[in-house]
């Protein structure tokens, strides 16, 4: 199984990109959830420090994993329950894959359902780069994109490459609209953030030049 045949059938069930990446520890993201949490800014998302070897290291979480195949759909072909919706296409494209891939026994399948850190592994796998607003951009669908993943028990060949650079340190327009002034802190303090607060702010998104 290649990289270009995963690709092929995550866009057949409907995906709107695909990217894949080696299953490991993120030593660098653990570094800093650590001294993240140490400044106690997340509020009332206390959960975000259990789990967090799980969190750091998807081997821990999903034994025998080998390889992370993340998924991005838009938010307008997600419908309301984009868990149920993103999951239902990543069992599809299980299916597609068939006996060329195995699969843990326990779960494998995830979209903001478990510990992962998911924004990441979206990075890893060359989708797209994290924004000055917090948020995963694809450098194509822009930010508005919901994330899955999909570990495989294979090890599927992938060509050595960098991650997608980021290109917002030249613009900081998410910084300036923010109504909360929420942005742009040297450690981010979630409690500030309106979406925090009230679910209901996307303006960091909206002026985004990616989504446009």
């Amino acid at each position: 199984m290649t990289v270009a045949e995963i690709r092929q059938a995550a866009e057949g069930v409907g995906f709107d990109a695909c990217g894949i990446a080696k299953a490991e520890r993120l030593p660098e993201d653990a570094s800093f959830m650590e001294r993240w949490l140490g400044a106690e800014t997340y509020g009332k998302h206390a959960y975000l420090a259990r789990n967090r070897e799980l969190r750091y290291d998807i081997t821990l979480l999903v034994p025998g994993a080998q390889t992370v195949v993340v998924c991005l759909l838009r938010y307008d072909k997600s419908g309301r329950d984009y868990h149920r919706r993103v999951k239902s296409m990543l069992y599809a494209l299980k299916a597609r894959l068939g006996e060329r891939c195995t699969y843990a026994e326990t779960q494998h399948v995830f979209c903001d359902s478990a510990p992962v850190l998911e924004r990441r592994w979206a990075v890893k796998a060359r989708l797209g780069f994290i924004g000055l607003n917090h948020q995963f951009i694809s450098p194509t669908l822009g930010s508005k994109v919901h994330i899955g993943e999909l570990v495989l028990n294979t090890a599927i060949e992938i060509a050595d490459g960098e991650d997608q650079p980021s290109t917002c340190l030249h613009c900081h327009a998410c910084i300036d609209a923010c109504p909360a002034r929420a942005l742009g802190r040297p450690v981010w303090d979630i409690r500030r953030c309106i979406a925090y607060q009230t679910n209901d702010c996307t303006v960091c998104q909206d002026v985004c030049p990616y989504n446009k």
